[in-house]
């Protein structure tokens, strides 16, 4: 008869989600292997794209020109050369795809709920905000159609705040090389410094993490760097025009793993932007505080009992135990805000000098008759159902990492006559699964003895289990050889390299699409007129600074206050007022030049512009009978002391 005993169960928080983004990851190790799931390794993929995005960009700068002026043709000659061209693809794709995969890390820990640590969180959303910062300053660097209109969207968004002069988005317009020119050199040393703080950024995203995944397994590097390499070849980057073919980007590609943001200056307000631009900052960095996760109490040790072995030090995923003097002898020494409760000390500890208040007692008493199986079960593993006509025990263990092998050993020898592990493709805690097997399967202390036949263990993984494959167990005959008999570890341990290079190609190839998608910013069918200037108004208020002292006297008075100035648009047919707008000097005291700058959509096929001061109603301006066009704009600046007309060609 089937007996099931059920010892000192742990009570767990829900875990749907991890278990459910198992099994769902679980159809790719049926082609990668369990080991080279991709999914198994988003974190890992994420910092290898980031590398290969560095080295790809720090070769095609060799070929790039800064100067604003011959920067796109500089890029053009590099996608010319068939080997460059394909550097240049393969440094595009790779920070676009990190981009994707830097979310789909940050979804993966939101639904395994994994974010346990505040500083990791943090810095990993503020990796991906830095990336974006990179993503756009290389953006700009090509000197496309494109790139003026990031720089006039960037320079739109910061108009908003005081210290940034509005006038820098019509310079972006205008082509205005002399502005901008500076600003190339700016998002170059941006693009480089930014790309040396990420590596900081990961360096504190994994500060607390012991032994952590900074990349992925050898085998899935290949793979990636394969089929980063065809989609390259099949898909390679294309500019847009030069910026200096046209004032306005009527027509422009859109990178949307970039660009996103930028889309809703289309839909919202300056002001609006920006709320949104906080708001989900504040939201993203607040989410472990909103979806709190409970971490277990932390262990305990027993310092009377330890005996310095270090092994729970090494073992820990979280470096959460040092190794310290108390007393003027070494000891295994916690930290109690680093510990998580994962237990997998315990299972390092052969002196059984760490214990958990939610860790199973196990009964390790010669039984009158020993059961069929023990069953150890992660409680991170889901409802499961056993055989019927098998006697079993199971003790349900806050991670299979917890499992010490002598134990097992004790009751090998006095309660079961076999031994099932039930637990992750991929351990909640990390290295749970993998300390596991390396110590049954002799591979890392503390391990299990030689006199026991290994066979006489199994580990199933969440979604190998079935109560048809531990009856089967239930019935194996013991091993010819228990020398060398291992442990069966049910899990997907075969790989298909060919299809999983095919698979990952595929997948890159449909991301492809939103790289470089067409959008309108601009209407070509719309008139727009752009008045945009520096302007130096006449003083109103002089402050004489007075001094005893002849060579420290001012012979010329120093401005106090100046003029305010008025710019009126009319139609010129008509004379109807369309626009009007007055614009104060800069400065506390209202003595620095101002920048006028006005963007409007119109109806009319001519205007009229007319500026002049308020405080001085005969310096006035006005440039009559100016025409509109459809598509590339009308821009009027000042120049020689006059309006003047200027665009493309102009």
């Amino acid at each position: 008869m089937h007996q099931h005993k059920e010892l000192n169960t742990v009570k767990e928080e829900k875990t749907i989600g991890h278990q459910s983004f198992q099994r769902f990851a679980s159809y790719l190790g049926k082609i990668f292997s369990t080991n080279l799931n991709p999914l198994y390794h988003l974190g890992g993929i994420t910092i290898l794209l980031f590398i290969i995005a560095c080295v790809s960009g720090i070769y095609i700068f060799i070929f790039y020109n800064i100067n604003p002026r011959h920067a796109w043709d500089s890029v053009e000659a590099i996608s010319d050369n068939v080997f460059n061209g394909w550097m240049r693809s393969i440094h595009r794709y790779s920070s676009d795809f990190l981009v994707v995969f830097i979310l789909l890390h940050l979804l993966h820990t939101l639904i395994t709920s994994k974010f346990k640590r505040l500083v990791s969180w943090i810095s990993g959303v503020v990796s991906f905000l830095v990336v974006i910062i990179i993503g756009v300053t290389g953006f700009i660097l090509v000197w496309d159609q494109k790139a003026k209109l990031m720089g006039y969207l960037t320079a739109q968004l910061f108009s908003s705040l005081p210290i940034f002069d509005p006038s820098i988005a019509g310079a972006f317009l205008m082509n205005d090389l002399d502005t901008v020119g500076g600003f190339f050199k700016v998002a170059l040393f941006g693009h480089i410094v930014f790309s040396l703080v990420t590596v900081i950024i990961i360096w504190i995203h994994v500060l607390r993490i012991s032994k952590p995944k900074i990349l992925p397994p050898k085998k899935l590097i290949y793979y990636c760097l394969i089929a980063i390499g065809i989609v390259s070849l099949a898909f390679p980057i294309k500019s847009d025009p030069p910026a200096q073919v046209s004032n306005l980007p009527t027509q422009t590609t859109f990178d949307w793993y970039y660009n996103f943001g930028y889309y809703l200056m289309k839909l919202f307000t300056v002001g609006q932007n920006w709320i949104i631009l906080i708001g989900s900052g504040i939201i993203l960095c607040i989410i472990p505080y909103i979806l709190k996760r409970k971490n277990r109490a932390p262990v305990h040790i027993d310092l009377d009992k330890c005996n310095a072995c270090n092994l729970c030090s090494h073992d820990c995923p979280y470096e959460a135990i040092d190794m310290l003097i108390v007393d003027g002898k070494r000891k295994a020494v916690l930290s109690p805000d680093k510990c998580v409760g994962c237990t997998i000390c315990i299972g390092s500890c052969d002196e059984h000098a760490i214990s958990h208040t939610q860790f199973p007692e196990f009964n390790l008493l010669v039984a009158e008759k020993k059961t069929d199986i023990t069953v150890f079960s992660c409680s991170y593993f889901p409802e499961h159902q056993f055989p019927e006509g098998v006697d079993i025990i199971e003790y349900k263990v806050p991670c299979l990492g917890s499992v010490m092998p002598k134990d097992v050993q004790r009751i090998l020898d006095n309660n079961s006559s076999k031994v099932a592990l039930l637990g992750c493709e991929d351990c909640y805690y990390r290295l749970g699964k993998t300390w596991a097997i390396s110590r049954f399967m002799r591979k890392r202390a503390p391990a299990l003895s030689k006199k026991f036949d290994a066979a006489r263990l199994q580990l199933f993984t969440l979604t190998q289990y079935s109560k048809e494959k531990l009856l089967s167990f239930a019935q194996q005959a013991p091993s010819a050889d228990p020398l060398k008999s291992q442990m069966r570890v049910n899990d997907h341990e075969k790989s298909k390299p060919v299809v999983s290079v095919l698979i990952l190609t595929l997948f890159f190839a449909l991301l492809v699409p939103l790289s470089s998608t067409m959008v309108h910013f601009f209407n070509p069918e719309e008139k727009t007129l752009i008045v945009n200037f520096k302007y130096i108004s006449s003083p109103m208020e002089y402050e004489h600074i007075g001094s005893s002292a002849k060579h420290m006297q001012s012979k010329i008075p120093v401005v106090k206050k100046r003029s305010p100035v008025q710019l009126k648009i009319y139609a010129t047919d008509s004379q109807k007022l369309l626009f009007e707008k007055q614009f104060e000097p800069r400065g506390l005291r209202q003595d620095i030049a101002m920048f006028i700058y006005s963007q409007l959509i119109l109806k009319e096929n001519s205007v009229d512009v007319e500026l002049y001061e308020t405080a001085f109603k005969d310096k006035k301006y006005r440039l009559n009978n100016i025409q509109l066009k459809k598509g590339d704009g009308t821009f009027v600046i000042f120049k020689d002391n006059k309006l003047l007309e200027t665009g493309v060609g102009k």
